[in-house]
């Protein structure tokens, strides 16, 4: 038996396919299929049900799953021993919703460059939902992200900080509150698959406000542009930095009291890095409490 193994099995049962499998593990399908049987005969028991599609695992190959997993998550422990006593080294895989990449994540690299010269973050970009389901399927080992509305049992989410939904109007406008900013302006959408999509929903029909919706747009930047040329006026997440391209936009408060998304952290609860994340955590509050200037 190896670790190696053990990581072939892990990555066939979480991704349902030897070649899937592969994928993730930068293989080719016939390696990982080699080190299934080399596990499989070593043990003397079929681990895998090869006749269905997805792969299904045998009960003896539920049975060395969790011993499997429990083993990788020694393994991969030994960085994290060593980094409560040396500088953490490694690679970070992080995704961030895109209102933190110009306000959060600058300040959060700066601050773990100087305390962990040795841990590479990598991170990558994306919606909340998307970012949550890489998290699940081991392909990011943790996510800036809104908050869930529910959390999975083999899943952690730690708050991190308060976003202010607001409303941006042309910058020429004049209207004084979303009533007469919607009444007045055709409505520029924020992708609803966003996870803030249904906070902001929600609020409107509180409010009453039915709006004249002529685009949806997953980029915030291309929607303060759009906003800032006078096309309509939108509602988002405020990134708490004047966009140096739209400079000039006019931005109201979202209803009374204001309307926050909270964002935070999201990690699997077995993960194998956990003194990185601990870290990087601790780097995120830090970046919140002395934030980049804007």
């Amino acid at each position: 038996m190896s670790i190696k193994q053990f990581k072939a099995l892990v990555a066939a049962s979480q991704y349902g396919s030897f070649s899937a499998a592969a994928e993730m593990l930068h293989l080719t399908q016939s390696a990982v299929s080699m080190q299934v049987n080399a596990l499989e005969q070593s043990l003397g028991t079929p681990l895998f049900d090869r006749s269905h599609r997805p792969l299904r695992l045998t009960e003896s190959g539920q049975i060395v799953l969790t011993k499997a997993r429990e083993i990788l998550r020694h393994y991969d422990g030994i960085q994290d021993a060593l980094s409560e006593t040396q500088p953490y080294s490694g690679v970070f895989r992080l995704g961030a919703v895109p209102t933190t990449l110009t306000n959060i994540l600058p300040r959060t690299v700066m601050l773990l460059t100087e305390r962990e010269p040795r841990l590479t973050l990598n991170v990558i970009s994306g919606l909340s939902g998307a970012l949550a389901e890489q998290v699940r399927k081991g392909e990011l080992d943790a996510a800036l992200i809104s908050e869930p509305t529910s959390l999975q049992n083999d899943l952690d989410w730690q708050p991190v900080t308060r976003q202010k939904i607001v409303i941006v109007a042309p910058p020429d406008s004049t209207e004084r509150d979303a009533h007469e900013v919607f009444g007045a302006h055709p409505y520029i959408r924020f992708n609803r698959g966003a996870w803030a999509a249904p906070l902001i929903e929600s609020r409107l029909e509180e409010m009453g406000i039915s709006m004249d919706t002529r685009a949806e747009i997953e980029s915030i930047e291309s929607i303060c542009m759009m906003v800032a040329a006078g096309f309509g006026a939108s509602i988002i997440p405020d990134t708490g930095m004047r966009m140096s391209f739209a400079p000039s936009l006019r931005v109201l408060e979202f209803g009374a009291p204001p309307t926050f998304r909270t964002i935070g952290l999201l990690s699997r609860s077995d993960m194998q890095k956990e003194n990185a994340r601990a870290k990087i955590h601790g780097a995120l509050t830090n970046a919140v409490a002395f934030p980049v200037e804007g």
